[in-house]
């Protein structure tokens, strides 16, 4: 149902976050004999999937293929997240970490673009990539889970599904993913052996 909504500053978020994701683990893999290299490693490999679903090649470079996006997230919901073949509660192993690291990392940036505030995401866009005007950006209103809660699209079981929950000041928040996500990462973490 979120994903329906994305509109083109949505996809526009989803590049700066998806971008940020890779700065971040490209860090640790600088970092010699880090304990955390190989989930690193293979973050790097399921980020490069999802850019190859969501970019698209011209003779002038990559460029982000909004109309993509929908789709993608989609798919990814569906096949992961539907109760035939509920992920989350799969058994992990060494040789399946990476594939479920791929499906986490979909949901998350799925669930990080679904709730980020229009304040959020016209100062992300206003600093990234794009530039973008920054009189192009709304930069009212709620996020988008919780716009489609309201209006009713979610119901209450849905939105439990996808709301994440911020505690304290703006811009030093905490978040607080649903449960299933928190689960399903100390499954993919303790394959690894993260500490």
């Amino acid at each position: 149902m979120v994903t329906r909504h994305l509109s083109d500053q949505y996809a526009l978020y989803l590049y700066e976050s998806l971008t940020a994701q890779i700065l971040f683990n490209e860090g640790i893999l600088e970092r010699p004999n880090s304990p955390n290299a190989p989930k690193a490693k293979d973050s790097l490999w399921a980020l490069g999937i999802i850019s190859d679903a969501i970019l698209a090649e011209e003779e002038e470079g990559e460029y982000l293929n909004i109309e993509k996006v929908p789709a993608f997230f989609e798919d990814i919901v569906h096949r992961y997240l539907n109760a035939s073949h509920y992920w989350p509660d799969r058994e992990i192993t060494k040789d399946t970490r990476r594939e479920h690291l791929a499906a986490w990392y979909s949901i998350y940036l799925m669930l990080l673009v679904g709730n980020a505030t229009q304040e959020e995401i016209a100062k992300k866009l206003r600093n990234g990539a794009f530039n973008l005007d920054p009189g192009m950006l709304e930069t009212a209103g709620p996020s988008l889970v919780d716009r489609l809660k309201k209006d009713g699209a979610l119901t209450n079981d849905t939105y439990a599904l996808v709301r994440i929950q911020r505690a304290g000041q703006a811009g030093q928040e905490s978040l607080t993913f649903p449960p299933y996500m928190d689960r399903w990462k100390n499954k993919i973490d303790s394959a690894y052996a993260v500490p």
